[in-house]
């Protein structure tokens, strides 16, 4: 039995962690993307090309699912210290299904600790705190200490995201139609952020990705970035992503960037060349 296992679902754009300790393993719970008659089950395997097509041919509707409880249960199996990251629970039911599958874990092994954490975010920002954890957990922390550790981190990073797009997050109800049809048209991109209790809402517009840019910049110092630790998760649009990379090593030269490309769910919500950029904050 391993002494840590980090659980997060597919919001989160790790898949795999190959710089584990042997005592510590890593699980993605995977939610699924239902576009008309097709599902796509949001894991390692899933083919975010075929994704794009049938999101761009869909007709009908599209949609997605979390996990059920016995998912959540099962990925918590093998380990002493569980600890779990789940999206923003005001964006999917992933976190009370998340719950519910720990009350089915101790009953089978009252002993095992559990700990989940309702991250208010998704993403890039998501990527980060577990690596967090990965670091914490390959130091062989306590549960006390990770969580302890944890829900402060949790409340010291954020996200910004650039969208060319928001059909997805307006068809999901969480945005406008209004302002869906505002991004849609004359080039405009939008920044968005997230709020404190996990919703997302527009921070600035700007026309043309070099303007989106010099205000996503902008936007890194009105969040308080502490010009260390970043992932930029793109959908499909890597270059870009570098760019943004570029540009905030000569305003923050310290910075440790890591790209990553975007899993099924969060291109689904971002849509394809969505940008979403998680960083640690002062």
């Amino acid at each position: 039995m391993k002494e840590w296992k980090i659980v997060a679902d597919s919001l989160c754009d790790i898949r795999k962690i190959d710089n584990l300790d042997e005592h510590v393993d890593f699980e993605s719970v995977p939610l699924i993307i239902n576009v008309d008659d097709e599902t796509f089950i949001d894991d390692e395997n899933i083919d975010l090309v075929a994704l794009r097509q049938a999101l761009k041919n869909s007709k009908v509707s599209t949609s997605s699912a979390c996990p059920g409880p016995s998912h959540y249960a099962e990925a918590y199996k093998g380990a002493k210290n569980v600890i779990v990251f789940c999206v923003s629970k005001n964006l999917s039911g992933s976190y009370n299904s998340a719950v519910l599958g720990k009350e089915i874990a101790l009953e089978e092994n009252p002993d095992v600790n559990i700990h989940i954490i309702n991250t208010a975010t998704a993403g890039a920002e998501i990527n980060i705190i577990v690596q967090r954890a990965v670091d914490l957990a390959n130091k062989g922390v306590s549960f006390e200490e990770m969580t302890q550790d944890i829900d402060s981190y949790n409340n010291k990073t954020s996200i910004l995201f650039i969208l060319e797009s928001i059909d997805n997050l307006v068809k999901a109800g969480r945005v406008s139609k209004l302002l869906g049809q505002m991004v849609g048209l004359l080039n405009i991109f939008l920044i968005g952020k997230r709020t404190p209790e996990g919703t997302i809402e527009l921070a600035k517009k700007a026309r043309g990705s070099k303007r989106a840019l010099k205000t996503l910049i902008d936007e890194l110092k009105e969040h308080k970035f502490n010009g260390q630790r970043m992932e930029i998760a793109h959908a499909n649009n890597p270059n870009y992503a570098e760019n943004i990379r570029k540009a905030i090593i000569e305003k923050y030269p310290m910075a440790n960037i890591t790209i990553a490309e975007m899993g099924g769910l969060t291109e689904y919500y971002a849509e394809e060349k969505g940008i979403m950029v998680g960083f640690e904050t002062n």
